[in-house]
């Protein structure tokens, strides 16, 4: 009887690959611009401008007039991102020959954290949700939002250049999904025949695409969903001010920032250990000015 292939599988072993391919990829690189302040306390309270005091002029020996300026107090409150992940003991000490099973979870569950801040960076709404912080889209004021038509349209290099101006002090950097970038670029192209200017940003290895200066940067995580008017299947385009004295920067309380670990050890009906993964965090805009919108884009 000759060597039958089933019998002769049985003698093989397939290649087992260390480690694991990265499949749920989104792209933002907003997370490599955003700084951080630490928060001493549940809240961070910051003051804006109001309205100005008043001033005029007088002929001699009259009242000289007297007004003060008034100020709006903002308070931002730190957020809890948390959770929990078991792995069984008898699974962990045997059967991780080829990959650590309690690394390889922790890892894939502070992952998914990061992506939880990242998308409520910007599709934070505290207003349905009591317990998330207001995201970019939730903070740009009306008066901000600069619609591209009445029920949308195309991204034009004219409305890039209102934008920009819509942030007064000067945006650090302007967010678009990726098949947005690719619209832009193809209008450099066909108006001038190249893809636009590149520049050296100390945040990135490679230079990045600006317009007038100031660079363009990738963020998936802006909804290609939107509405205007009765348009549908739309996005926006947002320049930001990032900055911890009058732009948008993160907030992170107690003494580390960023993601933290807790071993809370054996659980108590299973024989399995418990990984706490957790992130007391928050978003701040200091001036409603910092942050511009160009919303109803059909170039999603």
């Amino acid at each position: 009887m000759p060597l039958l292939r089933a019998e002769a599988e049985k003698l093989s072993q397939n290649q087992v690959v260390q480690g694991i391919i990265e499949e749920i990829i989104t792209v933002n690189e907003m997370y490599s611009l955003l700084p951080f302040t630490k928060v001493d306390g549940k809240a961070y309270l910051y003051k804006r401008e109001n309205t100005l005091p008043t001033v005029d002029f007088i002929d001699p020996s009259e009242d000289v007039p007297e007004s003060a300026g008034t100020f709006t107090e903002v308070v931002t409150k730190l957020r809890i991102l948390i959770g929990d992940v078991d792995v069984d003991k008898f699974m962990n000490e045997t059967m991780s020959d080829t990959e650590d099973q309690l690394g390889t979870q922790i890892a894939l569950k502070t992952k998914a954290m990061a992506r939880k801040f990242q998308d409520s960076v910007v599709n934070g709404n505290n207003t349905t949700n009591a317990k998330e912080f207001d995201g970019l889209k939730a903070l740009t004021v009306a008066g901000q939002t600069i619609p591209v038509a009445a029920n949308g349209g195309a991204l034009s290099l004219t409305q890039m250049d209102q934008l920009i101006d819509a942030v007064p002090n000067g945006p650090d950097f302007i967010m678009m999904r990726s098949g947005t970038r690719r619209a832009y670029v193809a209008q450099l192209r066909a108006a001038a025949g190249n893809t636009g200017a590149m520049i050296q940003h100390p945040n990135f290895d490679v230079p990045v695409l600006a317009h007038n200066g100031v660079p363009i940067i990738v963020n998936d995580y802006l909804p290609g969903n939107e509405t205007l008017g009765s348009g549908t299947n739309l996005c926006s385009v947002y320049a930001v001010r990032a900055n911890e004295l009058d732009g948008l920067h993160g907030l992170y309380g107690g003494d580390q920032a960023g993601i933290r670990l807790e071993d809370i050890g054996t659980v108590q009906n299973k024989d399995a250990t418990r990984t706490r993964v957790k992130w007391y965090c928050g978003l701040a805009l200091k001036s409603t000015k910092s942050v511009a919108r160009l919303s109803g884009v059909t170039n999603i």
